[in-house]
């Protein structure tokens, strides 16, 4: 059955697009490094005792590293969805044997199974990650029921 996405979905299908880029094994690594970073300039600006001079910014300076990755994911997901899918489109999806059909608007793609790497299922939106490439593919969940979700993971995994 196709969807129709507005305004609603498109929110919900960023948000879960930005949760997963936020928390993909290299994004994890990357919240180490900068967690890392915010304790030794704390440690650093604490053991300077009154006369913090250019340390006392590292700590500033991190976490305004941990805020802007925050906000440019977000801001990018919400472009990447908007573009892909704009509101009005009407979109759908048809699990074949070795490929998945997708529809949106007028264009229409039979992607191999092959072509993924893994799934993940969000509330409004499962993300299909292309093999070999950071970039996902992002349809509405409503279009996926549980049964068909497990026979991507099935196909995919």
């Amino acid at each position: 059955m196709p969807v129709t996405v507005d305004e609603r979905l498109l929110r919900g299908m960023a948000r879960d697009a930005a949760v997963y880029a936020l928390t993909r094994p290299a994004a994890i690594v990357m919240w180490i490094a900068l967690a890392a970073a915010l304790a030794l300039s704390i440690l650093n600006l604490s053991a300077t005792g009154g006369n913090p001079g250019l340390s006392g910014l590292l700590p500033v300076a991190s976490i305004g590293l941990m805020v802007y990755a925050v906000v440019m994911t977000i801001v990018g997901a919400r472009r990447a969805v908007h573009s892909a899918t704009p509101p009005g489109t009407v979109v759908w999806v048809r699990l074949g044997d070795t490929a998945l059909h997708i529809g949106a608007g007028h264009r229409s793609s039979d992607i191999d199974y092959s072509t993924f790497q893994s799934v993940r299922a969000g509330a409004d939106a499962v993300l299909l990650k292309l093999r070999g490439a950071s970039a996902i593919t992002a349809i509405p969940r409503s279009l996926v029921t549980d049964d068909d979700l497990a026979t991507l993971r099935a196909r995919i995994g």
